[in-house]
This record gives C-alpha cells, sequence and structure tokens, in this order.
C-alpha cells in the first residue's frame, strides 16, 4: 500500500486496501478516522527494590496500518496497545513511570499526525519522552520521526492527552510500506532501555515455585536469584522467525522449520535445536555475540546440526539473545508477583488467555491478550515455550539451582513452560513444568521467545 505525503486526497468512506500482507484483526475501514478507540490491553508494574537508586522507563506501542496510497491516514482503532514497564530499582520503592491511552489521527487535510498520551508518574519525576516509529511491522525501528513538537524530549511532566505532532510530510516523502508500528518512551534517567519487542525484567531474589495445588516438581517452594535480562514481549512470530532464518541460511547456517496459523501468530513446528540455532543467527544479524557454541572454549559457534551444548558452551552474559532458563522465563511470567497460581492472579478466564481451546484449536496473534506487569503477553496459554533448562524434578531443591540457575548438565527432554491453546487451567500456571519434549522433535504446539542481556 503505497504511503504519498505530497499530497492529501479524499478518501471515499468505506473505501477498504488491498488486505494482502495484513493480519485479519487489521484490515481497516479507512474513509472515517478518527474512531472510537477499542478497549486497550496493558498493565503497570510496581514492586521490587534493590541496593541502588535506579529509574523507570516505559514503552506503550501503537500498531496501525498506513492507510491508502493517496494520504497518511493513521487508523485509531487498532488493537494491542503494549504497555511494557522496563523496570526500576529503588531502596525507596519508587513508582515507575505509566505510559498509557494512545491515540494517533492524521488532521484532515494535512500532512501532520497528532499523537495523544497520557502519562502519570507517582514520585512526579519529569522524563524523557521520545518517539520512534517502525515500516516493518516492529522488526526494527528506524522510520525517520524526527519533525516532532509538543510534550515530547526532556523534561515532560504527567498529565493526561499529551499531545505530540509529527510533521510527516516533513520526514516522510512518497513511500510505500504496508504496516507500521509506532513506540512512545518515558523514561527517568538510569534503567537502560529494552531492545525494540523486548520488556526490562529487573534483576534480583524471586519466590520460585508454589505448593497451592500439590504440583510436586514445582516444590520445593524457593527464593531464587536471577540477574536482570531483557525478553521478548510476545511469542516469537512468524515473520520474525522467517527474517532471522531466512538471513541465517544464507550466511552459514542450516535452521529447519517454521510454520504458523496465520499472519501475525507465533512460530511453530521448530525442534528446539533449531531454536537454539535461529537465537544465534539473530545476535549475528544485528551484529551482536552469539551465545552459543560447540566447544568448551567457546570458539566455535553452534550454526548447523543437532548438538546438545552443554551449559559450560554458553556465553551467558554477552548481548546475544538465547532462550530463557526455566528461572528467568518464571521470573518473567510471574511479573513481580508473588504466590499466585497465574501472571495476574488465583483464577483463569477466556479474557486472560488463549487456553482450553477458547478460541478453537488455533494460536491466536501474538499480544491478543492482557500483558503482564512487566508487558509480556501469552505467558499462559496460546503456545508452549521451550526454554533452555533439561527436565529435572529434583534439580531445584539442590543449592547451586538458587543463583543464575542454568538447569541440569544432561537429560532427555527440555523443559516446556506456559501451556497452549488446548491445556487446561493447570497447565497455564505460572509453576507448571512441563517435561515430555524431545529436543529433537518439532510440534505445533510449541513455539519460544529468547531473551538478552
Amino acid at each position: 500500500m503505497e504511503l504519498d505525503v505530497d499530497s492529501v486526497i479524499p478518501i471515499p468512506t468505506g473505501y477498504r486496501p488491498p488486505a494482502q500482507g495484513w493480519p485479519n484483526a487489521m484490515r481497516p475501514t479507512l474513509g472515517d478516522i478518527p474512531r472510537k478507540s477499542e478497549p486497550q490491553r496493558g498493565s503497570a508494574h510496581r514492586g521490587g527494590s534493590h541496593a541502588a537508586r535506579g529509574a523507570t522507563a516505559l514503552r506503550h506501542y501503537f500498531r496501525f496500518p498506513i492507510a491508502t496510497s493517496a494520504t497518511f491516514d493513521w487508523n485509531a482503532q487498532m488493537k494491542a496497545l503494549s504497555l511494557l514497564l522496563l523496570g526500576w530499582w529503588s531502596v525507596a520503592n519508587a513508582a515507575p513511570p505509566v505510559v498509557s491511552n494512545i491515540r494517533a489521527s492524521q488532521r484532515p487535510g494535512t500532512k501532520l499526525v497528532d499523537i495523544y498520551y497520557d502519562l502519570s508518574d507517582a514520585d512526579g519525576d519529569l522524563q524523557l519522552v521520545q518517539l520512534a516509529a517502525s515500516s516493518d511491522a516492529g522488526l526494527t525501528y528506524g522510520l525517520p520521526c524526527v519533525s516532532l513538537s509538543g510534550h515530547i524530549g526532556a523534561n515532560i511532566s504527567a498529565g493526561t492527552n499529551r499531545k505530540i505532532t509529527w510533521n510527516a510530510g516533513a520526514d516522510w516523502n512518497g513511500n510505500w510500506v504496508p504496516q507500521c508500528r509506532v513506540r512512545v518512551t518515558a523514561h527517568d534517567g538510569t534503567t537502560p532501555p529494552a531492545p525494540p519487542g523486548m520488556a526490562y525484567i529487573p534483576g534480583g531474589p524471586f519466590q520460585m515455585g508454589d505448593n497451592l495445588d500439590g504440583m510436586g516438581d514445582a516444590m520445593p517452594v524457593r527464593n531464587v536469584q536471577v540477574d536482570t535480562f531483557f525478553m521478548d514481549k510476545t511469542e516469537v512470530s512468524k515473520e520474525l522467525w522467517q527474517s532471522v532464518q531466512t538471513w541465517g541460511n544464507a550466511n552459514g547456517y542450516s535452521i529447519g522449520g517454521g510454520s504458523a496459523f496465520g499472519v501475525g501468530h507465533p512460530a511453530q513446528s521448530i525442534t528446539w535445536y533449531d531454536m537454539v540455532k535461529w537465537c544465534n543467527a539473530r545476535s549475528q544479524k544485528e551484529g551482536l555475540t552469539p551465545c552459543y557454541y560447540t566447544d568448551l572454549a567457546q570458539t566455535v559457534v553452534y550454526t548447523s546440526g543437532n548438538v546438545n551444548v552443554e551449559n559450560t558452551m554458553v556465553k551467558w552474559t554477552v548481548n546475544g539473545y538465547r532462550l530463557p532458563t526455566e528461572a528467568e522465563w518464571e521470573k518473567a511470567a510471574r511479573g513481580g508477583a508473588t504466590g499466585l497460581r497465574y501472571p495476574w492472579g488465583d483464577s483463569i478466564t477466556t479474557s486472560n488467555a488463549n487456553y482450553g481451546y477458547n478460541a478453537g484449536a488455533t494460536t491466536t496473534t501474538v499480544s491478543s491478550y492482557p500483558a503482564n506487569a512487566y508487558g509480556l503477553y501469552d505467558m499462559a496459554g496460546n503456545i508452549w515455550e521451550w526454554t533452555w533448562d533439561w527436565y529435572s524434578g529434583s534439580y531445584y531443591g539442590s543449592p547451586e539451582s538458587l543463583t543464575n540457575p542454568h538447569g541440569p548438565v544432561s537429560g532427555s527432554n527440555r523443559l516446556l513452560r506456559g501451556g497452549y491453546w488446548g491445556s487446561g487451567a493447570y497447565y497455564c500456571r505460572a509453576g507448571c513444568r512441563a517435561d515430555s519434549s524431545d529436543p529433537s522433535n518439532s510440534y505445533g504446539y510449541i513455539g519460544f521467545r529468547s531473551v538478552r542481556r
């Protein structure tokens, strides 16, 4: 769909642009913008403390298709506003900023785009507010977005209906793009901003496991220390999987598998080994240091074959992508909460997650359900997620499991977390552990998400 901001030509109400390449949920009827926004999804996180004074940052995503070949028309009715708290440390239990209620529309007859948002901060800190835009559905954020005015930049105070005006005609004339995302970020100083599409997970101890319903391998409940990391906000989508897979296979990798139920759905039918190689390829594609190697000296990057990479063959502290450890996954899923069955509370309904076939025998598009307090989607249901660890029913009672645990040194099955679209409520619990997955097999109900430092 062509975007031409050199001129503004009226579009008949009800016009629908070609739907090729759009998810079904993102096919707008154009010509009557702005429209009433749909209920928003997202949440803010508050909690945790650490010995150093820190800061908070929040990302709020607004997904929209660029509208037609003749205008710069944005659809304010799109779903999936995702509130992403990047985290903070504070001795005084400082509160994070919260960005919410994003709306965007083009001023009639102009090339100006008005973006409204609400900004709150219980501490009253002035914020650094930034705007970024993506022309490839969030894979990268390189679209020029510099002709900005209003509540943007440093020293922005909290309030409702904060307004940014983007002169799109000055920045982005005569372009073609099928789908865009814009990101509004509020940052109060010291917490590192998360990479695009990822959430900041603050380091520190958390209560792993539970004894609520007698799950034997979720006990004993213990305090586990995990360092700070970033995690993909959503399960890896089909589009992201294919982008990295294509690059990897053209650059010395052998990465197979990968399918999905539709555009914007999580990638599935992938072996654990291919997921690990994919993480290395994603790292090298972005100029980062790969995590996985096939030798103890950590010099030979894992690129092909089914290699049981050992814990000692992983560069755990570099900036590349990798699978989350089981402990990292559970810390992220709990979103800072303690002792709950699910990321949001002790009960689950069809408004919380895709489980129990409530959406049919299929995944839903990533971020279709509300995020948890860290800004992570589908940590319960939709598709099982493979983690790094070998399964063991007793490892988490051992002393070595209490500080940045990497799991047992060997095993038969790699561990799954989170449940899938057909799971009962029991398997969607934050503490539930599934051990039935041979890493050399691929399944239509297993996907993954990645983490990095």
